[in-house]
């Protein structure tokens, strides 16, 4: 029981780190190669298949977070969603507000490379999401 919980940690902590990484604007070759850099317990799952949306999918190794990394026809990302088991939520909370600006209960805006960014997180029944986009003008 305490080894997966130490490894949940590590997960959730580096799905922290995914997150701080603005991945929008990178083509899917750089997402690729940066996550099998820096994020060792995130893998590929290529098996899933989705002709509507174009996006690359990253679950962690026990399966409490997956990373969708949509991309528009260029391969180039659009925006990040990371899915997170609730035992997660009270850290990935104290995360948001603590590296972006809080708008409201459930959005939070951060600047990068002089483009605004927003943070939404959304509850789910089962599971709660953190969507990050380029703010629209």
């Amino acid at each position: 029981m305490k080894v997966t919980i130490y490894i949940a940690l590590i997960a959730f902590v580096l799905a922290l780190r995914v997150n701080a990484q603005n991945y929008i604007g990178l083509y899917k070759d750089e997402i690729i190669s940066l996550m099998d850099e820096t994020q060792r317990d995130f893998r590929l799952n290529a098996g899933v298949i989705n002709k509507a949306y174009n996006y690359l999918k990253y679950e962690d190794k026990v399966n409490e977070q997956t990373l969708l990394f949509f991309l528009d026809e260029d391969d180039c990302c659009t925006y990040v969603r990371l899915m997170s088991d609730y035992a997660n939520l009270r850290d990935v909370l104290d995360s948001l507000n603590s590296n972006y600006s809080r708008h409201s209960e459930d959005k939070w805006t951060y600047r990068d490379q002089g483009k605004t960014y927003t943070v939404s997180l959304k509850k789910e029944e089962w599971f709660f999401t953190v969507s990050t986009k380029k703010e629209e003008k």
